[in-house]
C-alpha cells in the first residue's frame, strides 16, 4: 500500500487517510492503487465493521495532482486503457458502511471519491466541487450516476456541467452531505457514527442493507420487494436475529455472531 494512503483499524472501525498534507492530498496514481487496496482489505477483514475515509492536514483531497501542468490530461501522455472508476475496489463494493469525513476541500476526483461513500460529513469552510469541466475533461467516479440520485437532476447538472464550487454549508443545503461541522470536528463525528454502527448493528445485516440500497437504485419496485423479501427471510434464520432481540431485552450491547465473509448470501451479488 502507498505511503500516501494510511490504514488504521481500531474497535471495529477502519480509518483510511490520504497522507499528502503538503500537497492538499492531491490524488496520484499510487494513491489510486493504495485506496483500492485499502477498500478491498476493509471488505475482506471481518475485524472491520465500518470505514471512515479522511485526509491528513487541511484538505480531504483537492483534486488530481496537476504538478505536470498542462500535460496532466494530455492524451499523448496518458494511456487510454483505464476506467473512469479506476479503483481496483470501489467504495460501494465494500460490504461495510463507508463514511467520508471531508475535513477540508474535496474537489474534482476528491469529491468523486466522497460521493461514492455512503455518508458524507463536510467541513463548513471547505470548498466542494466537480471542476473538471473547467479543466476541459469529463468528471469521473460515476458522478453522472450517483449525483442525480443524490441531489436531483438540476443540481447535478449545475454541479457537473456548470462546475460550480460550494462551501460546506451550501453543499449540505444542496444535499451533498448529511452534516456540516467545523473542520476540527469532522473526523471525530464520522468515527463516532462508525463506532456506533460497529458496536450496535449486525455486520452482516449492515452489509446486506448497503448492497440492497445501491442495487435498488437501478431496480423496479417489484424486483426490489422480491430482493428485500429474500433478504428478510435469510436474516430471520441467522443467529443475529435472536441475539439482537435478546440484547435489547437484556439492555446490553449485542454480541454479533455473523460474519460478512463467512455468511454472505452469494445471490446478493448476482
Amino acid at each position: 500500500m502507498s505511503d500516501a494512503i494510511l490504514l488504521d483499524i481500531h474497535d471495529g472501525v477502519a480509518t483510511i487517510t490520504f497522507n499528502r498534507p503538503d500537497s492538499l492530498n492531491t490524488f496520484t496514481a499510487p494513491m489510486m492503487d493504495g485506496l483500492g487496496d485499502a477498500y478491498r482489505e476493509c471488505d475482506e477483514n471481518d475485524a472491520v465493521r465500518a470505514v471512515v475515509i479522511t485526509g491528513a492536514g487541511k484538505a480531504f483531497c483537492a483534486g488530481a495532482d496537476m504538478s505536470a501542468g498542462g500535460k496532466t490530461f494530455a492524451a499523448e501522455d496518458v494511456a487510454m486503457d483505464f476506467s473512469s472508476c479506476p479503483l481496483s475496489f470501489q467504495a460501494w463494493d465494500v460490504r461495510k458502511p463507508v463514511i467520508a469525513a471531508c475535513n477540508g476541500h474535496a474537489v474534482g476526483v476528491g469529491l468523486g471519491i466522497a460521493l461514492q461513500a455512503d455518508l458524507r460529513i463536510f467541513a463548513q469552510d471547505g470548498k466542494y466541487g466537480l471542476l473538471q469541466n473547467r479543466r476541459g475533461v469529463i468528471a469521473d467516479f460515476a458522478v453522472e450516476h450517483v449525483l442525480p440520485r443524490l441531489v436531483g437532476f438540476e443540481r447535478a447538472f449545475e454541479l457537473i456541467v456548470r462546475a460550480v464550487r460550494l462551501d460546506g454549508r451550501e453543499a449540505a443545503d444542496w444535499g451533498l452531505a448529511s452534516r456540516v461541522l467545523p473542520a476540527d470536528e469532522v473526523l471525530a463525528c464520522a468515527q463516532e457514527i462508525a463506532l456506533d454502527m460497529a458496536q450496535n448493528c449486525s455486520p452482516l445485516i449492515m452489509g446486506m442493507h448497503k448492497r440492497m440500497l445501491w442495487k435498488a437504485l437501478d431496480m423496479s419496485l417489484p424486483d426490489t420487494i422480491e430482493m428485500e423479501t429474500k433478504a428478510l427471510h435469510y436474516s430471520m434464520t441467522g443467529p443475529d436475529a435472536a441475539e439482537g432481540g435478546m440484547a435489547y431485552f437484556e439492555r446490553r450491547t449485542p454480541q454479533w455472531k455473523s460474519s460478512v465473509n463467512a455468511d454472505w448470501p452469494q445471490w446478493m451479488d448476482k
